[in-house]
């Protein structure tokens, strides 16, 4: 993981994220929510995640902003984007994410962080892109973790409660 590299734009958009974060957790989804951002930082697409009003398992937050964003642009390949998600990609997204080719992935939480947590091969997006780095012919994906944890820890902290409750 790349502990540098941060942009100005980068605390306004993983807030972006964070508050959808916030919004699905309100709406009685999972907290998890992301932004895509163009080169350029203009969002071209978000998202929260939609699982349970979908009843579609692959609603994930990065999902719906990366399909969003898809959209928008007309094309599947995200080069020279970035996400910005509420926390770290798991497994199923973090393939998406490497097979739009997308630039950089920031991330707030981990997760771990969110009790009860069990990812798929014990994988998240660091060891996904350990591993893309590896890759020959594969472009590499940056990754920044940890940005404004500790709020994105509160949603998810805040979601466990209410799930045992």
């Amino acid at each position: 993981m790349v502990a540098s590299g941060l942009t100005p734009r980068d605390a306004t958009l993983m807030a972006r994220a964070l508050h959808l974060a916030d919004l699905a957790l309100t709406g009685g989804q999972m907290p998890y929510g992301a932004v895509v951002a163009g080169a350029d930082g203009e969002i071209l697409g978000e998202g929260h995640t939609l699982i349970r009003s979908e009843l579609d398992p692959s609603a994930h937050g990065e999902i719906v902003a990366i399909r969003e964003a898809c959209r928008r642009l007309g094309a599947w390949r995200l080069q020279g984007c970035t996400l910005y998600t509420s926390c770290e990609p798991c497994l199923l997204c973090s393939f998406v994410i490497v097979k739009s080719r997308m630039r950089r992935v920031v991330f707030a939480a981990r997760g771990r962080d969110l009790p009860g947590y069990r990812p798929v091969l014990d994988a998240d997006l660091i060891e996904v892109a350990a591993w893309v780095k590896t890759q020959p012919g594969w472009p590499p994906i940056v990754v920044i973790g940890d940005i404004m944890r500790e709020r994105a820890r509160a949603t998810l902290e805040a979601f466990a409660r209410s799930e045992a409750g």
